[in-house]
């Protein structure tokens, strides 16, 4: 049992956060009075006895067509006032009501609530909860004793502030006995009563209540927009279902609470959902595995060339959105084609090094990076795109992303770019990786870019280099400018030019018998072999001998090269063992069909 006397003087409760409790009528302070329409700034007593006359006090008061109190039925329309003017209206608290806010209306119109609750004088006594156990949010609970219409506020146990029951919420209200029901966001723990002032109760037994549970889903393998239903209890919890992605659907939950039905988004991608519940605790559902686009192999990323015909394959190409090429742009339907497990694409004028981007929806992708054909002597040691708009910066050639420590003094960078906003100005700036710092001389606080498209040439230094090893790689940064690529010199050596032109496995011998000292070559060296096919679109392959009786080298290296390019050039690794065979067996022999060799380096 619970009961606390209590006794009060005449006060008056504030509003907007103005407390008068104690005044009396002629000490209110007036300041508020230069507000503009209705207003209620303060009412009193409180706490006080149902039926007996109660102030209240505000502006353009005389406005006002009723006062509604908290509670069923408790509304007293403006000829039932005692009296009032435009300051102070003067009434009787209605019998019905029960602890809460005041409002005042103007026609049907709420123009003004109190921020404090009216609270009653009589002292409330709690002498049984019930059920105590077993319920779910929804379930009636009662409280019996008296007064206890007086309750302001019964709250359940939820985190830091509670679930609360207000007054005016309940669904029964007697000086005996309330009853209210158990909010959604109610957890199991105790439940405390308050009378919206100073008086506040914890019952001394605990509430059980049902938590909701998982326990299924219909399908783990289902489509976009496909329904779908989740089993479990007490799912009436479950405040809103999060997808992979953060994307949210709607839902419906059956009449006995234990279904929930609803669709997979257009916007998702595979993982499980979250049921976030009203009480802020959560539920997670088995994987769902969606029909994603995957890419298993590209015929060709590298040499490549407009008008080259590109396959790709992989599973679920009807899935695509959009389809980017490097430095090209969107594909149009027509630009590209799908048969089953390939798609095939010719290579458009203006594509250049960068990512080719495939898009399912915004949380599925697939990224791949690809490199033109160049003649030029140099090679690219990144090609990812990257657009840099406002000071935002790149890393990928700091922190380990690239060894400097390979890089000859005097190397000259080649920054490939074109600029975001054309016309407008931009600049690329070269940090190093700690904090971003300046790189030490000659290298400037920034590159001013005067075309719209062009290459940006830096030669670094030993000291450059030095920098970029001590203080972890290369940071670019800037403004208004989009980067496709950065190259560096290769350190080519011609071996051999001219013109071979190869037809039913002739050979060339001039790398063979003393041509070419084999033993000057450094392990690991890359060979290169610049060639062009006889007859444009037909087979053709090179393949690589030792002079001895024209035999095969030893693995790595295969029979044969088989050239997908009309033209192009084909790079083939030298480990120790293949130079070793060379020395041994007479040097090189280059025969194959149908091509035109016109030079071999090595770097």
């Amino acid at each position: 049992m619970n009961k606390i006397y209590r006794y009060f003087t005449l006060s008056m409760v504030a509003l907007l956060g103005l407390s008068l409790t104690g005044c009396s009528e002629d000490n209110l302070d007036t300041n508020p009075y230069n507000k503009s329409g209705v207003n209620l700034v303060a009412f009193g007593p409180s706490p006080i006895l149902r039926t007996h006359e109660i102030r209240i006090t505000g502006t353009n008061l005389n406005n006002v067509t009723s006062v509604v109190f908290p509670g069923e039925g408790a509304v007293v329309a403006k000829a039932n006032f005692n009296s009032g003017d435009n300051k102070d209206i003067y009434l009787n608290v209605p019998d019905e009501s029960v602890p809460g806010k005041i409002r005042l209306l103007v026609g049907n119109d709420t123009v003004a609530t109190s921020i404090t609750p009216i609270t009653f004088e009589e002292p409330i006594e709690i002498t049984s909860v019930s059920p105590t156990t077993g319920l779910s949010a929804g379930d009636e609970v009662t409280v019996k004793g008296d007064y206890v219409y007086n309750i302001y506020q019964a709250i359940f146990t939820n985190g830091v502030t509670g679930a609360p029951v207000e007054a005016e919420n309940f669904t029964y209200v007697s000086r005996r006995e309330v009853r209210f029901q158990v909010p959604l966001a109610a957890e199991s723990g105790v439940i405390t009563f308050n009378d919206g002032a100073d008086w506040e109760y914890e019952y001394p037994t605990a509430l059980e209540i049902l938590p909701a549970t998982y326990t299924g889903i219909n399908t783990k393998t289902p489509d976009f927009g496909q329904e779908i239903k989740i089993t479990g209890t007490n799912l009436h919890t479950v405040e809103s279902i999060m997808f992979p992605g953060g994307v949210t659907s709607e839902f419906t939950v059956s009449d006995d609470h234990n279904t929930i039905t609803t669709n997979v988004p257009a916007a998702t991608k595979s993982g499980a959902a979250t049921l976030v519940l009203y009480s802020g605790a959560s539920l997670t559902t088995d994987e769902l595995t969606l029909p994603t686009v995957t890419v298993t192999a590209f015929s060709k990323t590298k040499d490549i060339k407009v008008g080259d015909k590109i396959t790709i394959t992989g599973t679920n190409f009807d899935r695509i959105e959009s389809i980017t090429l490097p430095g090209y742009g969107i594909l149009a339907d027509e630009e590209y084609t799908i048969s089953g497990n390939t798609l095939t694409f010719t290579v458009p004028e203006g594509m250049t090094d960068g990512k080719m981007v495939i898009v399912q929806n915004s949380f599925i992708s697939i990224e791949q990076s690809l490199m033109m054909y160049s003649d030029a002597p140099e090679t690219t040691i990144w090609a990812n795109g990257f657009e840099c708009i406002g000071w935002s910066g790149n890393q990928d050639l700091a922190w380990g992303g690239y060894d400097w420590s390979t890089v000859q003094a005097d190397t000259q960078l080649k920054f490939y770019y074109n600029k975001v906003n054309a016309g407008s100005w931009g600049c690329i700036s070269l940090r190093h990786g700690d904090s971003w710092g300046a790189l030490p001389d000659p290298i400037p606080g920034q590159y001013d870019l005067s075309d719209d498209e062009g290459v940006l040439t830096v030669t670094l230094t030993q000291g450059v280099i030095d920098d970029l090893i001590a203080n972890n790689g290369l940071v670019i940064t800037g403004d208004n400018f989009y980067l496709k690529k950065i190259t560096i010199p290769v350190a080519e050596t011609t071996l051999w030019a001219g013109e071979f032109v190869c037809s039913g496995w002739a050979g060339n011998q001039d790398l063979a018998w003393g041509g070419y000292d084999w033993s000057s070559m450094a392990s690991g060296s890359t060979l290169c072999f610049k060639y062009k096919k006889i007859t444009a679109g037909s087979w053709a392959c090179i393949s690589l001998r030792h002079g001895d009786s024209w035999a095969n080298l030893p693995d790595p290296i295969p029979g044969q090269y088989d050239l997908d390019s009309d033209e192009g050039v084909l790079e083939v690794k030298f480990p120790q063992n293949i130079i070793d065979d060379l020395v041994a067996n007479g040097g090189l022999v280059i025969t194959g069909d149908n091509f035109i060799l016109t030079k071999v380096s090595a770097k």
